[in-house]
């Protein structure tokens, strides 16, 4: 006999509500979510994924899917909202995002022009900063693309690092804007020294001295997250794989060697930039620095991504995606929201009850959000269901 369903989330249990109005395809939602876990169920391109892509933005502070904010505006509207109740013990906080299309009189005559969003967010109805946000209430996402996160190109390993570092970490969250503006100016001038609009190469003096001491800094904070994700994932992947595989994490920043020393990182970032300034300035672009570092997955002491299995890789993944739950947990002592979009259904029975016995060890399992195409997934789980159909939910 199946389980019947867990009532709403009470206190403790993370994400109560969520409400939407004119995001993506939901022209107006009101949802009430149990502790443990939510499973929406529905054909693909109804707006399952679009339900956890407004959490993640929320949360987050950036949507991990769209790269214009004008995306996430529902068609034929100037403004969307994403309103959330959460619980921690005896206390509820209300977050609230707004975004709002700025119209530019003079956009329709530019076919090519994106257009622009503006954002604010609240707490409780007081207005906050997006970056005092970030680790409030932790997430961790799945998503079908980090099954091929292994042998995918490097981007994607360096946003994981960058998501979990800077919910746990608020200086290196801070570092990371900086280096990223940084970046963007850097790489500027360096366009306009490569087409021979500016000539002064002194002028990026300022920009790699920033370059280096924001890179610096998150370099350190990287390292530091693998030092402690690395044995985390390890113990996971012989919890998934019965011990039949080992998993190691090596943070793998360009120099190949990583110093827990400062002023170290420092001078081989300072050297490395000294040693790439005339290729940088004829390719117009910047080749050293962290944004080009990289997360390497050792499986049985040799490269996961050119040596192990479809099936090797995908539960090293798994076993990553378990860590970041409970180094989440260890630092911030609160278990994060666990959000998987479609990801259940691609894995076979036995790798789906393992993640789902390992997310459930060690201090119970996080508020879990779910989706798939698939009806009966999960049925034998005591769980929340939904069905979600052209941009409505209901119970199911």
């Amino acid at each position: 006999m199946t389980a019947p369903p867990p009532s709403p989330a009470r206190a403790g249990a993370g994400l109560a509500r969520l409400r939407l109005f004119n995001f993506r395809n939901y022209a107006e939602l009101n949802v009430e979510l149990a502790a443990g876990l939510n499973v929406f169920v529905g054909e693909n391109a109804q707006g399952k994924t679009n339900l956890l892509e407004a959490v993640a933005t929320l949360l987050l502070t950036k949507s991990p899917r769209a790269g214009n904010a004008a995306e996430l505006v529902r068609w034929g509207t100037d403004e969307a909202a994403v309103d959330a109740e959460l619980t921690r013990g005896t206390v509820t906080e209300a977050l609230a995002l707004r975004l709002r299309r700025v119209h530019d009189p003079g956009e329709d005559n530019r076919g090519d022009a994106r257009p622009r969003v503006s954002r604010t967010t609240s707490r409780d109805g007081h207005p906050i900063a997006p970056r005092d946000l970030l680790g409030r209430w932790p997430v961790v996402l799945f998503w079908p693309d980090d099954l091929q996160l292994v042998k995918a190109g490097p981007e994607a390993r360096r946003r994981l690092l960058d998501v979990l570092v800077a919910q746990l970490d608020r200086a290196a969250a801070d570092e990371l804007l900086r280096y990223r503006r940084a970046l963007e100016q850097r790489n500027a001038l360096l366009r306009r020294l490569h087409a021979g609009v500016a000539t002064g190469a002194d002028e990026l003096r300022p920009f790699d001295d920033a370059l280096v001491r924001h890179g610096a800094s998150i370099q350190l904070a990287r390292a530091q997250l693998v030092r402690e994700l690395a044995p985390l994932a390890t113990a996971a992947v012989a919890e998934i794989t019965d011990s039949a595989d080992s998993l190691e994490l090596r943070y793998a920043p360009q120099s190949r060697e990583m110093s827990e020393d400062r002023e170290t990182v420092v001078s081989a970032l300072r050297s490395a930039l000294r040693r790439a300034h005339d290729e940088e300035l004829a390719r117009g672009t910047t080749v050293v620095g962290p944004h080009r570092d990289d997360l390497e997955f050792l499986l049985n002491g040799r490269s996961a991504r050119s040596t192990a299995s479809q099936g090797q890789q995908r539960s090293a993944v798994l076993a990553t995606k378990i860590a970041e739950v409970r180094l989440v947990h260890m630092r911030s002592g609160q278990m994060p929201l666990l959000l998987l979009d479609d990801v259940l259904s691609e894995l076979d029975p036995a790798r789906r009850e393992r993640l789902l016995s390992a997310l459930s060890a060690d201090g119970g399992a996080p508020q879990t959000l779910v989706t798939s195409a698939e009806e009966d997934i999960l049925r034998a789980h005591r769980a929340q269901r939904f069905v979600v159909r052209q941009g409505s939910v209901a119970a199911g």
